[in-house]
């Protein structure tokens, strides 16, 4: 296997991880996107929890991917006692058409 990729079921090819952090606060997120060497390779930015917050992020990761066509986006927040409901929910939906995954992590493993 090549170093900092990895093999999907997607038609069986390596693939370049990227990894999204997605700070969540009370009326918006900030997101940082790296690469496997923990570098970022976008600057940060910062959406509104709005619907066109939410479409501005769907946009952006279509964008980053269209870019990086041979990667798999994995994205991670915080549990934030229901802040990151909304930004969760957006982010599953998004895998349905786009290369990414998402999780909800549980603050007492996160640093």
């Amino acid at each position: 296997m090549i170093p900092g990729s990895i093999f999907t079921e997607k038609g069986g090819f390596t693939m370049k991880p990227f990894y999204m952090g997605i700070d969540v606060s009370k009326g918006y997120a900030d997101f940082m996107i790296i690469n496997a060497k923990k570098k970022p390779v976008i600057k940060s930015f910062q959406l509104d929890d709005t619907f066109e917050g939410h479409q501005a992020l769907y946009n952006i990761i279509g964008r980053f991917l269209s870019e990086h066509p041979d990667s798999m986006l994995f994205s991670g927040m915080e549990s934030t006692g229901g802040y990151e409901n909304n930004w969760y929910n957006s982010m599953v939906a998004f895998q349905s058409c786009l290369d990414i995954q998402t999780a909800r992590l549980n603050p007492l493993g996160v640093k």
